[in-house]
């Protein structure tokens, strides 16, 4: 290295190293398919005792694609729901990298009293704290499950948010009972057949921002075609079986999002024995 008239210039050169390309070990026919059904839940769900942790409900997707605001709706539309004598205790534990941005949105908001609003600052890549090490998560939805314990007799309903991510992200079953990943029509029609674990494994795929679909140049058509095909069952009975649901919506002007919430209560039912009297007697 040789310095001329105050800067610094390189005396060598470094030859660019040619790579012969290496032929991958695995050959995958798929990017995945949908291969979770009520019944395969089911036999997880009789594992967990929902007195030590609440039904849980993970909620991921990409960053800015809707998942706060349809935190907020959830929340929103279970508290006005006349449960009939049944105290539904909710919970929210949200996840954001180096921030409590979402935590702070909900509680300014009143979707819950504060003290039912946890966050955790995952200091990293966002799924890593709800795939490969859950237990900042698992600790703080266990402490909303305590807190339920004295107010009610009944497993509380918890929402995890996992911070914005991308189509690789998805949660453990050892955190979520049951999983919900959000997309929205202004990343493109492109998105769903992008393929990721949240969109062909998640229980229930949401896209979002249908509003926006004639604005973005997002054809809907084609997003419901890929998003059918990516969700298609692994395995295909005798009488044929339908893809892994997904909900088309706009949770800004609240369309579909009954329906997503409908899905959720009947899924916390079935899970846990509660039934909630009049949960699906609200207009849509």
């Amino acid at each position: 290295m040789m310095r001329q008239s105050g800067i610094f210039r390189c005396s060598w050169i470094v030859p660019v190293r040619q790579h012969t390309p290496r032929r991958s070990h695995y050959t995958y026919s798929s990017p995945g398919q949908f291969d979770t059904t009520p019944s395969v839940l089911t036999q997880v769900w009789k594992n967990r005792d929902f007195r030590q942790r609440g039904f849980t409900v993970g909620i991921g997707g990409p960053v800015g694609s809707g998942k706060t605001a349809l935190t907020l709706k959830l929340l929103q539309t279970w508290q006005a729901l006349p449960l009939s004598s049944v105290n539904l205790n909710l919970g929210v534990v949200t996840n954001d990298i180096f921030t409590q941005e979402d935590a702070e949105f909900l509680t300014r908001h009143k979707a819950l009293p504060a003290d039912r609003i946890k966050a955790v600052e995952t200091g990293g890549c966002p799924h890593a704290a709800i795939r490969e090490d859950v237990s900042s998560n698992l600790t703080a939805l266990e402490q909303l499950t305590q807190q339920s314990s004295s107010s009610s007799s009944i497993p509380p309903l918890l929402l995890c948010e996992s911070g914005g991510d991308n189509l690789a992200a998805n949660f453990s079953r050892e955190l979520a009972d049951l999983t919900i990943y959000v997309i929205d029509v202004a990343g493109g029609d492109k998105v769903p057949r992008k393929g990721g674990p949240g969109i062909t494994q998640s229980d229930l795929l949401v896209i979002n921002k249908i509003d926006l679909a004639d604005a973005v140049g997002s054809d809907l058509g084609i997003m419901e075609r890929d998003a059918n095909l990516m969700r298609a069952p692994v395995v295909v009975g005798a009488g044929g079986q339908v893809p892994g649901p997904t909900i088309f919506c706009s949770v800004k002007h609240n369309i579909q999002v009954p329906e997503i919430s409908d899905f959720i209560l009947g899924m916390y039912e079935t899970a846990t024995g509660v039934t909630l009297a009049g949960a699906a007697d609200h207009d849509h």
